[in-house]
């Protein structure tokens, strides 16, 4: 083999590597966009209007929640949960308050959750301080929503709009990255006997 041709073999090679692209964005969802309303059989205080979207991203660990028409509270807070109703388990996506116009804003971030089976969230109103661990009786706006590919079904007349599947957070596609690393390792091994070859020559 000629010069020439180990060295447009090294090119050919390394352009392989540099087209197979990487794993990138390992947590590959979109944000969950749940309409926040008053629903029937679960919400127990304040205004029947009062309205609200929830935005909520597992991949990212956050949860943000824009609300109206909530009442503003002396000497309590608001308070966002994340509910299982199968297992009644709930996470706590942070406490906020509402303004004189009722308005009320949360950035909250989620906590490290391993189960991914919620499909309700809900705003209580709580005692300020709180230690208690679960969310009060007094429930205002929630929304429903469904996991894609579970079998918790939605309930008539809920408010959902999702945008997408929710992220694999688990192992990334292997693929790409398994063709990547063997170019560059056979790029590397030509590069090593142009080498070798080089210095045969000379000597």
């Amino acid at each position: 083999m000629t010069v020439r041709a180990l060295f447009t073999a090294v090119l050919l090679t390394a352009l392989v590597a540099v087209a197979v692209p990487p794993s990138v964005g390992r947590a590959n969802g979109v944000p969950t966009v749940v309409e926040l309303r008053y629903l029937e059989g679960l919400s127990n205080w304040g205004p029947q209007d009062a309205t609200g979207r929830l935005e909520l991203s597992f991949a990212e660990g956050y949860a943000k929640v824009r609300a109206t028409r909530l009442p503003r509270l002396e000497r309590e807070r608001y308070q966002g949960w994340l509910v299982n109703s199968e297992t009644n388990n709930a996470v706590s996506v942070g406490r906020f308050s509402a303004d004189d116009a009722g308005v009320a804003a949360l950035d909250g971030t989620l906590p490290l959750i391993s189960d991914f089976g919620f499909d309700l969230f809900v705003i209580t109103v709580e005692p300020e301080p709180d230690d208690a661990p679960q969310p009060s009786a007094r429930r205002t706006i929630g929304g429903r929503f469904s996991l894609v590919g579970s079998n918790t079904a939605r309930q008539p007349g809920d408010v959902t709009n999702r945008p997408g599947q929710l992220p694999n957070t688990g192992t990334p596609p292997l693929l790409p990255d398994v063709l990547r690393g063997v170019a560059l390792l056979g790029a590397l091994g030509v590069s090593a006997l142009l080498g070798a070859r080089l210095g045969r020559r000379r000597a």
